[in-house]
């Protein structure tokens, strides 16, 4: 007799394009069984998704059980999820992301996790693809039992006639996520518990030189990739621009806008609910200014009731560049008492102050936004 452990991050949710793909997928005819990848040395070349389970989120929703006593022990981590045993496919869990932050993925995908597992060595990893209507599946095998580990299901290691569906394409969106353990014998004991996933691509056939560490938890992130007429918010906090100032594509970016009152552009991003910062809590995006005589990037820090702000130096005007901020270090407190930015002071807000050359018009631009805990300092 076999029983399967169901748990389903970012799945689609139940009205999903209306179509068969939108029902909860079967555990059968994964990709062949390939060895888990390890933990990447490097930050990838773009975040495209994220959970790490810590409060229930408005833009990233799963079902499951929240375990809080087996769980990654680092500072800040307290939340993990478990999965549970399902006698039928009815008894899955589900986890989905909102129709509003499906993300794009890229050409070289790869899903890292946390992992707990016990009853079976061996992980199915499934990324449901909205713009094809199926899903990609890849089967981790070699993995440790009884222990936290890590591990990175490389989906462009699939070969496309081992794959139910094929390679994915660059620029389709994912709309679920789903990991399923297969358990012999029926063992009770069985147990599947999941942390910090993350999604990510690299550019295939490109070394990558950064000498950036891979998160250890990512908090937040904005791609910026829906149409703008889903984020009511951004009309007055940010516009949502897909074309010109040299745009790699059309998926989009955040541009700042007139901050009412004051000679200067603003963009704001909400983190709601509130979100518990890292040991080393950093900012990467990618940004793009001209005519501007300041930048400044904010964090509210609710735990101390006061803004944490770095301001940017050296920016190329009118070139893409990627820019790192470490907030932990270097991040000052609007009201000149500094405290230490610790691990699970809650954060509300994000913000972008961009001041315009005298007699200019500054231009703003961010795309590929993470916030994340890069661990040990």
């Amino acid at each position: 007799m076999r029983k399967t452990l169901f748990l389903l991050l970012f799945a689609p949710l139940p009205f999903c394009c209306g179509k068969p793909g939108s029902e909860i997928p079967s555990p059968e005819s994964p990709a062949a069984a390939r060895a888990a990848a390890p933990r990447p040395d490097h930050f990838p070349a773009r975040i495209w998704a994220a959970a790490d389970f810590e409060r229930l989120r408005k833009d990233v929703l799963w079902s499951g059980r929240s375990e809080q006593v087996n769980i990654p022990v680092y500072p800040g981590n307290t939340t993990a999820l478990r999965a549970a045993m399902a006698e039928s496919r009815s008894g899955v869990l589900l986890l989905s992301i909102t129709a509003s932050d499906y993300p794009r993925m890229g050409a070289s995908n790869r899903v890292y996790f946390r992992y707990f597992l016990r009853g079976t060595d061996a992980l199915t990893v499934r990324l449901f693809n909205l713009d094809q209507n199926l899903s990609h599946s890849l089967k981790v095998s070699g993995l440790v039992q009884g222990s936290w580990s890590e591990a990175t299901a490389d989906f462009s290691a699939a070969e496309p006639d081992s794959a139910e569906s094929g390679p994915i394409r660059e620029g389709e969106r994912m709309g679920g996520l789903t990991i399923m353990a297969e358990t012999l014998g029926g063992q009770s004991g069985a147990e599947l518990i999941v942390d910090d996933v993350i999604c990510f691509s690299e550019k295939a056939g490109e070394g990558n030189s950064d000498n950036e560490p891979f998160p250890r938890r990512v908090i937040l992130v904005r791609g910026f990739d829906p149409l703008e007429y889903y984020h009511p918010w951004t009309h007055t906090d940010y516009q949502v621009i897909q074309q010109g100032l040299k745009l790699e594509n059309d998926w989009g970016v955040a541009r700042g806008l007139e901050s009412p009152g004051e000679n200067l552009k603003r963009i704001r991003l909400i983190v709601d609910p509130p979100q518990a910062v890292g040991e080393n809590t950093r900012l990467r995006f990618r940004g793009y200014c001209r005519q501007t005589a300041r930048v400044q990037a904010m964090i509210f820090d609710l735990t101390d009731s006061d803004n944490r702000h770095i301001v940017l130096g050296d920016l190329a005007p009118g070139l893409w560049q990627t820019v790192t901020l470490n907030f932990t270090r270097e991040g000052v407190k609007n009201d000149g008492n500094q405290t230490e930015f610790s691990a699970g002071h809650r954060v509300d807000d994000l913000f972008f102050l961009v001041w315009p050359e005298k007699g200019g018009e500054a231009e703003m631009l961010i795309d590929d936004l993470v916030l994340y805990d890069a661990g040990e300092r």
